[in-house]
């Protein structure tokens, strides 16, 4: 439990508006028995006026926003929601860190749509009390408050590393979320990089863009590796934003080694080791502390500055549900002609299609242009293959590299893609990608359907 979780609050804020989402006037053959939100419900006489008065109760009871959310009816009963949560990590510097703007953005989409959203996180949950504490954010006031909220329908996982003082508490958490309410976004255990590979193995549309990728346990997997596939990027499994990523190249009986700085966005010079001995003691401690994957490489395509370049496809659950999963957006990210990877924290750029293509050779531009088609089928194959081992998924980042020759490879996929490229190349894009998370919510849990329901009645 962390010191924000002790901060309860005393009671519910009771607000005056949120009384009027509950219909007036409904005939004695329709009146409500029960009214629910999250797992919380509020019983109703038939002969119950619902007005002002009895709002207040409901709202403390309920812990309903202080605006208009959707409902439907079911029965004799009135659903409110649904009643979406951000699981993330708090912050150092701002509440959450630099996902803050992106969650206020969300909250203000969220609230003219008329769902619920706050932010959760850890040691918030309080699943005997059949709610939670939240983060919502108040406009008029542009701040978040710390107060009582529902129990979640949905989840949006945005917690991506697991610190020390967190791990505990994160685990419990997931294990509770998983079984009562719809997460959209793949649990721990499985986004780690071996598991996603393997995944992505068991689909037939998926196979012919998936590169030769071998587990590395020990450096002794490591030296096999090499040797079977010549040039290899090793990464850590649990890895992001670039770290820990190593080039090693066996060439005449040697090994280069080359590895991204991402602190200061300048690149090493590839060290040479003369044995395999050599690549042993170099990387024993490496492979001790967590386990590895070795990636055949990619030799990519470049610009006219010799500048290497990937593609990063998002791909979302539309609000029609998995099975209609759109391709919202589609980023280059360009990197320095010496650059390990092409990672935005090791010193990438991200630039539109429009912009790539500007900085390619003339007689690459069609070449080019087959291949972003090429890895869009390849990014919404993996869109589907993980889908059909997780059935709510709402969004996947799939990066792909395209070769010389025009090729489409799938470099990894990433379960929890960022938003930062997009506010730098075209903001509606990155708006676009938060209302789709919203709708597929509202999908997911329902209430699509329901709302048009309860708006004609």
């Amino acid at each position: 439990m962390t010191g924000l979780a002790k901060k309860t609050p005393r009671k519910a804020v009771v607000r005056r508006r949120a009384w009027n989402v509950i219909p007036q006037n409904i005939p004695k053959s329709q009146q409500l028995q029960t009214i629910t939100y999250g797992l919380r419900s509020l019983k109703v006489k038939q002969n119950t006026l619902i007005r002002p008065a009895f709002s207040k109760k409901a709202e403390r009871f309920l812990h309903l926003p202080d605006y208009c959310v959707r409902k439907q009816r079911r029965g004799s009963a009135l659903y409110f929601g649904p009643s979406i949560a951000i699981y993330a990590l708090p912050g150092k510097r701002s509440l959450f860190g630099p996902q803050t703007n992106l969650f206020r953005e969300m909250a203000l989409i969220a609230k003219n749509q008329g769902v619920d959203l706050f932010v959760v996180t850890p040691g918030h949950l309080q699943y005997e009390q059949r709610q939670t504490l939240g983060y919502r954010y108040y406009p008029s006031k542009r701040r978040w408050r710390l107060e009582i909220c529902p129990w979640p329908d949905f989840v949006w996982r945005r917690a991506v590393q697991r610190p020390l003082r967190f791990r505990k508490q994160m685990d419990v958490d997931e294990m509770i979320l998983t079984n009562k309410s719809v997460i959209g976004t793949l649990p721990r255990t499985q986004s780690e990089k071996w598991l996603l590979h393997t995944m992505l193995s068991k689909s037939q549309a998926v196979l012919p863009f998936l590169l030769p990728v071998t587990l590395i346990q020990s450096p002794y997997d490591l030296i096999k590796a090499v040797h079977q596939l010549g040039d290899v990027y090793v990464k850590p499994v649990r890895g992001t934003q670039g770290q820990q990523i190593v080039r090693i190249v066996e060439e005449n009986s040697r090994y280069i080694v080359t590895r991204a700085n991402s602190d200061r966005f300048n690149y090493a010079h590839g060290e040479v080791l003369a044995t395999d001995q050599d690549l042993l003691r170099r990387f024993v401690r490496l492979t001790m502390s967590t386990p590895f994957i070795a990636q055949r490489t990619v030799h990519m395509m470049r610009t006219m500055s010799n500048e290497p370049f990937d593609l990063r496809y998002l791909i979302q659950a539309s609000a029609e549900g998995v099975d209609s999963a759109v391709c919202t957006a589609i980023v280059a990210r360009v990197a320095p002609s010496e650059s390990v990877t092409t990672n935005l924290h090791t010193g990438a750029i991200p630039l539109s299609i429009e912009d790539l293509l500007k900085r390619m050779p003339d007689h690459r531009v069609a070449l080019l242009l087959q291949a972003i088609e090429r890895g869009q089928t390849a990014a919404i194959a993996a869109f589907h293959a993980i889908a059909n081992q997780h059935v709510a998924l709402v969004e996947l980042g799939v990066d792909i590299a395209v070769d010389r020759q025009g090729r489409a490879f799938i470099l990894e996929v990433n379960p929890c893609p960022g938003r930062q490229m997009y506010r730098r190349i075209d903001p509606e894009l990155r708006r676009l990608s938060l209302q789709r998370v919203l709708e597929y919510a509202v999908f997911s849990t329902d209430f699509l359907r329901g709302v048009k329901e309860a708006d004609q009645q």
